[in-house]
C-alpha cells in the first residue's frame, strides 16, 4: 500500500466540494480526494499569489545567480584548457592552486 502526502489541513470527497466549494475556499487550501485519492487542490486567490510571490522570489534569485554561474563554468573550461597544454611538471603547481587562482 502507497501513502500519499496530502498537502492542506483540510480534506474532501469531490462531491463534497461541487456542493460547498466556498468553505473550500475559505478555508485557504483544500485537498480534493477521489477514491480516497488526492486528485486535486482547491486553492483560494489570496493563497495563490502568495505561492506565485514565492516562484516569482526563486525565478528572480535563480536570474541573478545564472551569469555567475556560466562565468565560473567559462573559466573552469579556460583552466581546463590551459593545463592540458602543459607539461607534467605543471601538474604539481596546479594542484596546490586555490579556485580562484586557477580559474584567473
Amino acid at each position: 500500500m502507497t501513502t500519499q502526502n496530502v498537502y492542506s489541513q483540510k480534506a474532501v470527497s469531490v462531491t463534497y466540494a461541487r456542493s460547498h466549494i466556498k468553505e473550500c475556499l475559505d478555508n485557504g487550501t483544500t485537498a480534493l480526494l477521489n477514491n480516497n485519492k488526492v486528485t486535486g487542490y482547491i486553492v483560494n486567490a489570496e493563497t495563490f499569489e502568495s505561492m506565485m510571490n514565492i516562484l516569482d522570489g526563486f525565478t528572480s534569485i535563480k536570474k541573478q545567480l545564472s551569469p555567475d554561474i556560466e562565468s565560473k563554468i567559462s573559466r573552469a573550461k579556460k583552466a581546463l584548457n590551459g593545463i592540458q597544454t602543459k607539461s607534467a611538471s605543471n601538474y604539481v603547481k596546479y594542484k596546490d592552486m586555490s579556485d580562484d587562482e586557477l580559474f584567473e
